[in-house]
């Protein structure tokens, strides 16, 4: 894949300290904001993942853990990929693997589109997300106090409060992803087309007026420029 010559995010050469936008855009690869989106999006991940094993040990139950585990793996390293990364300008980068602020080491599948994301790429990064981090969580640890209350002479009053606190703790911890997620990172997103992106048009403009081919891609979706 080559990298292609008019994203400034990967221009070396670019003069970064003159530019009009510097410091509204998270444009350029820095390993502390990677950092920080790993910092905020795994705990939900390993709390439902743990909500899932005590469920799987109390009923016996195994099999939501492991669809889980695979669904994980081929939404957020296949499929997002093409939905999402794959219209973002880190992905431009010459290469097969990919260096970003969020999926940063995942395999490149697919080739770049400089393009916005379509109403179905928006629509499934919101199931994607939806049920990555509340719907299957969320309805495997519900059959689990269903199953606890069904069978509670066996396991009792402390199960029962155990289960009801991980799934608080899940819920609570996806929420404040969510939350974090819009505040500091949307904000500066330079996937501009993300469901989820708030950075303001005028910032957007100038982005795209700076990358020809990004700029070209967009104004053919149907994007103005001002």
């Amino acid at each position: 894949m080559k990298i292609q010559d008019t994203i400034c995010t990967w221009d070396e050469q670019a003069d970064c300290h003159e530019c009009t936008i510097n410091g509204n855009l998270a444009c350029k690869w820095d390993k502390k904001i990677l950092g920080g989106f790993h910092g905020i999006s795994w705990p939900a991940i390993i709390i439902s993942v743990f909500g899932m094993v005590v469920v799987g040990y109390l009923t016996g139950a195994w099999w939501p853990l492991k669809a889980f585990i695979l669904y994980f793996f081929l939404m957020f390293g296949v499929f997002e990929i093409r939905f999402l990364c794959s219209h973002c300008p880190y992905y431009a980068e010459e290469g097969k693997i990919l260096h970003c602020l969020a999926n940063h080491g995942s395999f490149k599948f697919w080739r770049y589109h400089p393009e916005p994301l379509n109403k179905f790429e928006k629509f499934m990064m919101y199931f994607l997300i939806g049920t990555i981090y509340f719907v299957f969580p969320l309805s495997v640890l519900g059959f689990g106090i269903g199953y606890i209350l069904v069978n509670y002479d066996q396991y009792g009053l402390i199960s029962l409060l155990g289960l009801i606190g991980i799934t608080v703790a899940s819920i609570i911890s996806a929420l404040s992803f969510a939350l974090t997620l819009k505040t500091f990172y949307c904000p500066k997103c330079v996937n501009f087309s993300c469901p989820l992106n708030t950075v303001p048009k005028p910032i957007i403009d100038e982005y795209l007026k700076k990358n020809d081919e990004m700029e070209e891609a967009w104004i053919k979706s149907g994007w103005q420029i001002n």
